[in-house]
């Protein structure tokens, strides 16, 4: 019976992938037939989630906040049909009076960043049916007090899916 989902012979890359949302993306897409390639930041959680997917799953350990990390990942990858960024840290919730901009920063850097990063060196080896997914949370749409930092990663996150996916179409 073939599958009807699209992901059979498929390769996704779920940067990210080793824990949360972005190891239940490739575990999804590896029980609907896709290779999946995980890339993380720590070794021991990548293969711990290579042996809990199993199938085609592989995994490379990767510095998202490091440009010439990620391009050097996409090079050797080659062509995949679809991105799914998940990676991220737990964000700081504080008033802006009290927030350390030192991890203010962090959180663009890895959150921001690393997407921009990622888009840009991987969407060069997306094949022409492929898609590019980049995760947030709701704190754009709906900020709570405190959430000033958290509110401005993922609306800039959201502009740079949006702004890239015009640029794309009407290229």
């Amino acid at each position: 019976m073939q599958r009807q989902n699209g992901l059979e012979n498929k390769r996704v890359v779920v940067m990210g992938g080793s824990s949360g949302i972005g190891l239940a993306v490739a575990e999804l897409s590896a029980t609907h037939g896709a290779e999946v390639v995980i890339a993380s930041s720590q070794e021991a959680r990548i293969q711990q989630a290579i042996s809990a997917i199993g199938g085609k799953t592989q995994g490379e350990a990767v510095d998202v906040s490091d440009e010439r990390s990620v391009e050097t990942f996409f090079t050797r990858l080659g062509a995949f049909d679809h991105l799914v960024f998940t990676a991220g840290d737990s964000l700081q919730l504080n008033e802006l009076a009290s927030t350390n901009l030192q991890q203010a920063r962090h959180a663009f850097e890895l959150r921001y960043w690393s997407a921009v990063a990622s888009v840009k060196y991987g969407s060069k080896h997306l094949r022409k049916s492929g898609s590019i997914v980049l995760t947030t949370g709701i704190a754009s749409q709906r900020p709570q007090k405190g959430w000033v930092i958290a509110s401005s990663v993922c609306g800039t996150v959201e502009t740079l899916l949006c702004a890239h996916q015009w640029r794309s179409s009407n290229h």
